[in-house]
């Protein structure tokens, strides 16, 4: 699924989400929402005061709500990181984004606090505000402001902890959601790919059994499963075993970090990245070594080692004896 095929819905759990989402509200002391691009609510609104509540119930300044949370999710995208604002009655609002790549896809709202030693321009805020509401409702506006008053207060820099806070939760929430669709993708596309190679079941049993160590069958099986995290790249490396590949190469190939990748191969392969790589080349030396009459200097090119030096170290690290005493030994 392309990247373009996101949206706040598949990013999130929502029922998760809410859950999380509630317990940050009660731990912080805010009120938070989550809204797609346009300023719709994504989710339900956890620990939402009470001047809010009112405030959202108006038609008026509802619409006001919506257009503040939308410009300010999009404010956060330009600036790459959460934005904190007053909103259009005059509190603390603050926008984290929830981006895949550069696409921007919504925000986790929070806020709905004011902050300690307002000053006058929010006061001038709250009363245009209040002046939404109809002239007959001047009970409802003298109970708006009372309701302002009780809104919690905030230091500045609590709002900033609470912001880096959310944000980092974002990031891990969007980098595991894209991971797990990265990796069902790549599952389905060996699948799919298999299907087509494979001729019968047979077949699937034999790439799944064992993997038999004997030289002429090491480089030629596969030692994991199609099922694992890091086929892709055993395969690749089984069909270009002439290809100088990087781990993060592969991991990118794997959608895995490059450090997440090393520690799997290991666990799964039982040797570095680096070794079994080597060997399959080596394994693919060994062949030309035995059936042609190509120079030690040709076969290095042809595995892929640039330097003829580093592939004879690596041979005869590997096998015991240089190329030229292994082809030597074969022939006898």
């Amino acid at each position: 699924m392309a990247r373009t095929d996101f949206d706040m819905k598949s990013i999130l759990d929502i029922p998760l989400w809410e859950k999380v989402q509630d317990q940050l509200a009660k731990v912080t002391g805010t009120a938070i929402i989550c809204i797609d691009l346009k300023g719709n609510p994504v989710t339900k609104h956890s620990c939402r005061t009470e001047f809010c509540s009112v405030i959202r119930e108006n038609p008026v300044s509802r619409k006001r709500c919506f257009r503040c949370d939308a410009l300010a999710g999009l404010e956060a995208v330009r600036l790459e990181r959460p934005y904190i604002y007053l909103c259009h009655c005059g509190i603390v609002d603050v926008a984290v984004p929830v981006m895949v790549g550069d696409r921007y896809l919504g925000a986790v709202m929070f806020g709905q606090v004011r902050l300690m030693n307002k000053d006058a321009e929010k006061a001038v805020r709250l009363v245009n505000e209040i002046s939404s509401f109809q002239a007959e409702e001047e009970a409802a506006r003298k109970d708006l402001l009372e309701m302002y008053e009780r809104l919690p207060e905030m230091e500045y820099e609590r709002i900033v902890e609470i912001a880096d806070l959310i944000n980092s939760i974002v990031q891990y929430t969007v980098d595991r959601a894209v991971k797990q669709r990265n990796r069902e993708e790549t599952y389905q596309w060996t699948l799919s790919l298999n299907k087509e190679q494979w001729s019968s079941e047979a077949d699937i049993q034999e790439l799944q059994a064992p993997v038999s160590q004997t030289p002429e069958t090491a480089a030629a099986q596969l030692p994991v499963k199609p099922s694992s995290a890091i086929y892709p790249a055993v395969a690749f490396i089984r069909d270009h075993p002439r290809e100088n590949v990087s781990m993060k190469e592969m991991a990118d190939l794997c959608h895995l970090s490059p450090s997440y990748f090393s520690r799997l191969f290991n666990r799964e392969i039982g040797e570095s990245f680096v070794n079994y790589v080597n060997r399959q080349k080596i394994e693919l030396a060994k062949e030309q070594l035995r059936g042609t009459n190509k120079s030690v200097a040709q076969i290095a090119g042809d595995v892929g080692y640039l330097n003829v030096s580093n592939f004879i170290a690596v041979f005869k690290r590997m096998e015991g004896v240089t190329p030229s005493i292994y082809r030597q030994h074969m022939f006898k």
